[in-house]
């Protein structure tokens, strides 16, 4: 029968292995200088968890060249024979990192967990307790006060700045009026201000990294100067075309949510009591995909298109709503 310290250490590694899944995360093995007992590690995962938990084993060359990339929500295991590799990846890697020894390992500022003594048969135990409890799993636990501030959401062209296609130009950049007293005003209320904009210029190749940087930075320095700033901005290069670069994560270009939800995964917004303010039926769509309580459509030489887009719209999902703004005047916080 375990100890009450043994059984402590195996809920540890019990919470970590399923906190790593629940983010969404993966275990990532390595191939190189793996012990010879590797392969019953990873059978009994296979026996206890076949699709519940994902697991890659990876080369280290494969790391370093960036073939594969570890994402922060995963949890890389080595085994006391490949603590060396720790350092030769170390700049390459994403994620938590556990050591599996055999015996005391000294840990080091860049491994995060040691599982010490852990023998084939202690890691047998974790998963099988971890199966047992598998459809028991509580939600993750939140931050305290999490999902209390809302957000207000802004398109960039033609809402934050006057739109000019496909600039690559910082000294065309003009703030619409207005803009300012708005993000100010919701700063001031509590609220985060995202910018979420489509900008498939990066796609396609007409704009070079380079150049989009100057004209965001230069938009955040006109901010700034009237004490205004945005708490998180996030862009979508995809294109429908197919160029290489823009065929990069489609889920976030609007109509569909995905910047918002990015924005959402890092700052905890509590949706319900958000707005977003868009001149494009994409921007309203996609403000409505991701629960956005308010939703305003800013006045734009294209309102009338892009209002017959949304009403379209409404006529498969009558619960659409939304407001017509012509100025940020009309916009409540």
């Amino acid at each position: 029968m375990a100890s009450d310290t043994g059984i402590f250490k195996m809920m540890q590694w019990e919470t970590l292995i399923r906190e790593t899944v629940q983010m969404g995360g993966q275990l990532v093995f390595l191939k190189d200088k793996a012990p010879v007992d590797q392969d019953m590690y990873l059978e009994a995962l296979l026996s206890h968890f076949r699709y519940e938990i994902p697991f890659v084993r990876r080369s280290g060359a494969d790391i370093q060249s960036a073939t594969f990339r570890t994402k922060a929500t995963d949890l890389i295991l080595f085994f006391e024979e490949q603590g060396e590799l720790i350092d030769a990846l170390n700049s390459a890697l994403q994620g938590q990192r556990l050591i599996l020894a055999k015996k005391n390992f000294v840990k080091t500022p860049f491994v995060d967990f040691v599982w010490s003594d852990c023998s084939l048969n202690d890691w047998t135990q974790v998963l099988g307790s971890l199966k047992q409890n598998w459809k028991k799993l509580p939600a993750l636990p939140q931050f305290g006060e999490a999902r209390q501030a809302p957000c207000l959401f802004l398109d960039r062209d033609d809402v934050v700045v006057k739109n000019v296609p496909y600039n690559k130009e910082a000294q065309k950049v003009q703030l619409l009026p207005g803009i300012i007293e708005l993000i100010n005003s919701a700063h001031k209320k509590g609220y985060w201000v995202a910018l979420v904009t489509n900008q498939s210029g990066l796609g396609r190749g007409w704009i070079s990294w380079k150049e989009y940087q100057a004209v965001h930075q230069q938009m955040l320095s006109l901010l700034a100067e009237k004490g205004a700033w945005i708490d998180e901005c996030v862009w979508s290069s995809f294109i429908e075309e197919g160029v290489p670069v823009g065929n990069l994560y489609a889920g976030l270009r609007k109509p569909r949510a995905g910047m918002l939800q990015m924005v959402d995964e890092k700052l905890h917004v509590r949706m319900e009591t958000s707005i977003l303010v868009g001149d494009s039926a994409s921007d309203i769509l996609a403000g409505y995909s991701a629960g956005v309580g308010r939703l305003y459509l800013l006045s734009s030489d294209k309102l009338v298109k892009e209002q017959a887009s949304l009403e379209e719209f409404k006529k498969k999902d009558p619960r659409l709503q939304y407001e017509w703004a012509q100025t940020f005047a009309d916009i409540i916080l």
